[in-house]
């Protein structure tokens, strides 16, 4: 239930699963500590690392009694909410998401608090808004925020405040997680994906708000952003399995244009020399007049952008036929 004294009274706790994320987090305990409506707790849930995660959460721990730390042995990020979830206070009205590689405006918790109040969804968020460093990492941040790049996903643009199915990060409202239970850890990086839909399908709606803003420390090297995609295709398969209504069909469109590289491929070899350098053509000719047209980053970065755009879609697609032929969907 919402208290009577309005958002700005609401109490508001942060989860931050950490984990190889000592370079990272010092940074993103700053932002959520600098915050207008301040958290009455954050938690800290650390999986095992082999950077220096454990001694930077140790001491941020000892320099601020808000931050209370638990143990994560399973690494993934569900078991992570889970545990720290389990420890929210008494009270609570809503619970942060935030990962390490974000970065919170000053006033992201109280506008979130704002939104909850006014709106009685489920779950709040906003924009990821991406940022990149170096020729690379911009176009890869570009991509990001590009349709060419990651679909119809709403949270990646900006807009008028809409009901969605999915924000980025997200403020959950205690009651509407406390009601449809914990995340699932058998779902790798498509955890948020099932617990949306579970809340969705509970009657709690899920709001994108622009005004909710915070920025998102990307992968910076086109190898990082293939590992990242791959993981999330093949998760996707795991979540169509057990979920098939947090599916949409953008999630299988990177699978499809593997599928047409390969079938391109054998019909040059087998029937017709020039089906795969006109596949290639169309392809990477579309990805060059998209990035071309990002009239705000260098030359440089528009091309890394074509770079950026296919190994996400390749790398996407990989994972998801790699799921599918393997199995490992089944476990």
């Amino acid at each position: 239930m919402e208290p009577a004294t309005g958002p700005t009274k609401m109490r508001i706790e942060v989860v931050v699963p950490v984990r190889d994320a000592a370079a990272l987090l010092p940074d993103c305990l700053v932002a959520i500590r600098m915050q207008s409506l301040p958290a009455a707790a954050i938690h800290l849930s650390v999986g095992p690392s082999k950077d220096a995660t454990t001694h930077v959460v140790q001491a941020s721990a000892a320099a601020d009694p808000l931050v209370r730390v638990h143990d994560n042995p399973a690494g993934d990020r569900a078991s992570a909410l889970n545990v720290a979830l389990a420890a929210l206070g008494p009270g609570t009205d809503a619970v942060a998401l935030v990962d390490a590689q974000s970065r919170l405006e000053a006033d992201y918790l109280e506008r979130a608090a704002t939104v909850l109040f006014g709106t009685g969804a489920g779950v709040v968020g906003g924009q990821m808004r991406p940022v990149g460093a170096g020729v690379v990492g911009e176009g890869i941040a570009a991509a990001l925020s590009s349709a060419v790049g990651v679909g119809d996903s709403s949270f990646h643009f900006a807009g008028a405040a809409r009901d969605v199915d999915s924000v980025y990060l997200g403020v959950y409202r205690r009651s509407a997680l406390d009601e449809v239970g914990p995340y699932d850890p058998s779902l790798l990086r498509t955890e948020d994906d099932d617990m949306n839909a579970r809340i969705r399908a509970a009657g709690w709606r899920i709001r994108l708000d622009p005004s909710i803003r915070s920025r998102y420390l990307g992968r910076q090297t086109l190898r990082a952003l293939f590992r990242q995609y791959r993981g999330y295709g093949d998760s996707k398969v795991a979540l169509a399995a057990k979920r098939p209504d947090a599916i949409r069909p953008r999630h299988f469109i990177p699978a499809a244009l593997v599928a047409a590289f390969i079938i391109a491929t054998m019909g040059s070899l087998l029937f017709w020399a020039p089906a795969l350098p006109l596949l290639l053509a169309l392809y990477l000719g579309g990805l060059l007049l998209a990035g071309l047209s990002r009239a705000e980053l260098s030359l440089p970065s528009r091309l890394a952008f074509v770079a950026a755009a296919a190994t996400m879609h390749i790398g996407y697609g990989v994972g998801t036929w790699g799921a599918l032929l393997t199995g490992r969907w089944r476990r």
